[in-house]
């Protein structure tokens, strides 16, 4: 299998199989929604304050829209405020090369809201971006990297109403017989549980004595077991298998400008063998690959011999 039908296939999950995973970003907000327990536990720990200290939380937009499922560029993150800050939680599957500017741009439309609201400027809420990554993003070891606005020289803070978090999920080891759950390290934990993609991991973090987590597993087997749920995890996969198409495609139109016709449909048939991988690796149905190809499933189906 070539690279790209790696990356894409990292980031698919096999539907038919009992569990779907939290990297699937419907799975992460329904799991928040439906239990703002569980929030204010993942909150406490990637904000390192205790639970206790979160007096009251709001999930502003807990719908999940019908039109945003199979979108191929809309988020669905989850905006909520807790004790008078504003915090936005998003789960990002596929490496965009623009995303430290993406969530610059998020943050600033979130202090921009606030401002808004005819606040006096030093009594603007605090914004504060938490992005959870499935991919790398920095050169580190470490999974967590957080930013704030401080002077070069003395490293003194400007103001605290800007903060942005990233968790990168490939820096952390999944669960195993071998690295088993460390029930004191709550952060570690959670990311562990939203990287979780088989039974085996599920049981060992629930059989953890942290409440919080074994609420988790609970919640994401619950969730795999909806049908509308599945089917919604089902379409943003697809959603997210047509922008890498798209931005393949656009990258190889723009490598074949100038050349040669032959090298250009060399391309366009390299796409198509992409597809045809996807389909024999069960990630994409065969009519969903002949409506990739612009064939008729017939005639993709030929492609398959």
């Amino acid at each position: 299998m070539g690279m790209f039908v790696h990356i894409l296939s990292s980031s698919v999950i096999e539907l038919e199989e009992k569990i779907i995973p939290a990297t699937n970003d419907i799975i992460f907000k329904a799991m928040f929604v439906q239990n703002q327990e569980l929030l204010k536990a993942f909150l406490s720990a990637a904000l390192g304050i205790s639970i206790s200290e979160i007096g009251t939380l709001t999930i502003k937009n807990p719908e999940i829209p019908p039109v945003y499922i199979d979108s191929k560029l809309a988020r669905l993150d989850i905006l909520a405020e807790i004790n008078g800050i504003i915090v936005n939680i998003e789960m990002q599957v596929a490496k965009k090369e623009d995303y430290k500017e993406r969530s610059l741009l998020y943050w600033s439309r979130m202090y921009s809201e606030e401002m808004k609201k005819g606040k006096p400027y030093n009594s603007i809420s605090r914004c504060i971006c938490i992005n959870v990554l499935n991919f790398g993003m920095f050169d580190c070891p470490e999974f967590h990297s957080s930013f704030s606005v401080r002077e070069d020289n003395r490293n003194e803070l400007l103001t605290d109403k800007m903060h942005l978090h990233f968790f990168e999920l490939t820096k952390v080891k999944a669960v195993s017989k071998r690295n088993r759950p460390d029930e004191q390290d709550a952060l570690r934990l959670w990311l562990q549980l939203f990287k979780a993609d088989s039974e085996e991991e599920l049981d060992m973090l629930k059989n953890t004595s942290v409440t919080a987590i074994q609420g988790g597993v609970d919640a994401i087997y619950s969730l795999s077991r909806d049908e509308k749920i599945r089917e919604y995890a089902r379409q943003r996969e697809l959603a997210e298998i047509d922008y890498n198409l798209d931005v393949a495609n656009a990258e190889a139109r723009g490598r074949a400008k100038g050349k040669a016709e032959g090298k250009a449909e060399g391309m366009e048939m390299g796409m198509l063998n992409t597809l045809i991988e996807l389909v024999k690796d069960g990630i994409l149905t065969l009519a969903d690959g002949a409506k990739r190809a612009n064939m008729s499933i017939e005639d993709f189906k030929k492609k398959l011999d």
